[in-house]
């Protein structure tokens, strides 16, 4: 699909921000560009503010910041309306509005957000848990507008959830439905070409507009020649669908690669720090639990420990058969060093049974 050109436009009316944001976020221009546009108005003390938002997406770390700067630089009342279009990372953005309205014939859609990267394991890693904690926020902001959460979490499994304004509205994430707005051909064929499936693409407005004109405009937004016919579109919508689909699913296939890859890395450390004697196998799980959350920090945590020592139990002489731990009897660390005492049994629990079996031998 065409990248829609990213465009944010910032006014004032009374007291109130007029924020205008369109086309596919992050790719031509980013936050930055919104923080400039903001930057004036919030000079003047304005608190409140009221977004357009109409586009198909883009990228869910610019969609965040794009939402931190509103949170933070608007603290009185967020409003917001949506176009024909308000798909992924809008969505988001529309979470922040207390009160959402969209034309009856617009489409709200909402996924898991999506992302790429490549270069060493750690990088994939890092990326990854970054790419999962924003999916985490996301569902959380959903969950709380949602009215049929059981629903939520079914769609959110199964992929792009597309809405009409009046299912947006009823499942709890828009709240108002305007009159229909004006579609034309290039705003279906975006919606098209952004997986809306064919029984909910709307309808434009003036059927006598669908002329060879709209064919075209359709076609070049599609990345076809202007002269592709109707069937050549519709198979490359089609394509396009499947296109998406297989994407999605190689990322569910990289993520579960990743899960089984740090089970098995986090197994191997384990057991390397329990034959190094750094640790002892009752401590496994908790150890397992820190390299879960956060590998990085909790194995240079288990690499930088000492490897417990095996402590020496001796027995003197024959004559004497008392058995000793640091020169003393199990009766004189009980007097003189009971923290040394503690420590072998902590640390050598077989060698302090032999003190002390040792220690009731008369």
């Amino acid at each position: 699909m065409e990248k829609i050109p990213f465009n944010i436009h910032a006014s004032t009316q009374a007291q109130t921000a007029l924020i205008r944001i369109t086309g596919t976020i992050g790719w031509d221009t980013d936050c930055e560009l919104f923080r400039a546009r903001i930057d004036a108005i919030a000079q003047q003390g304005i608190t409140d503010a009221h977004l357009y938002l109409n586009g198909p997406g883009g990228s869910c770390f610019d969609a965040e910041e794009i939402v931190n700067i509103i949170k933070s630089v608007f603290t009185g009342k967020v409003t917001g309306e949506g176009g024909a279009l308000v798909a992924s990372a809008y969505t988001r953005i529309a979470m922040v509005c207390e009160t959402f309205t969209m034309p009856e014939n617009g489409m709200f859609m909402i996924h898991k957000p999506a992302g790429y990267t490549g270069g060493t394991a750690a990088k994939i890693e890092s990326y990854l848990k970054l790419l999962k904690n924003i999916e985490s926020q996301y569902i959380d902001l959903y969950t709380t507008k949602a009215t049929d959460k059981a629903e939520l979490n079914k769609q959110w499994e199964i992929g792009d959830w597309w809405l009409t304004a009046k299912e947006a509205k009823a499942n709890g994430f828009i709240t108002i439905v305007k009159e229909k707005a004006k579609i034309d051909a290039e705003t279906t064929a975006l919606i098209s070409a952004c997986g809306c499936p064919e029984s909910k693409i709307p309808i434009i407005n003036n059927k006598k507009e669908v002329n060879e004109m709209d064919l075209k405009t359709m076609a070049l937004n599609l990345g076809l020649p202007e002269s592709a016919t109707e069937v050549e579109i519709n198979a490359a919508i089609a394509k396009g669908k499947k296109a998406q689909e297989d994407l999605q699913a190689l990322q569910l296939v990289n993520e579960q690669k990743a899960k089984a890859d740090k089970e098995v890395k986090i197994k191997a450390t384990l057991e390397k720090a329990i034959g190094d004697k750094r640790i002892t196998a009752d401590m496994r799980a908790n150890w397992e639990k820190m390299l879960n959350a956060d590998f990085d920090t909790a194995n240079a945590s288990l690499t930088g420990l000492s490897p417990v020592k095996k402590v020496n139990v001796t027995t003197s002489s024959a004559e004497s058969g008392k058995s000793t731990y640091e020169g003393k009897t199990f009766a004189e660390l009980q007097d003189e060093d009971p923290d040394a005492l503690a420590e072998l049994e902590k640390n050598d629990p077989e060698a302090f049974i032999a003190l002390y079996n040792a220690s009731l031998k008369k």
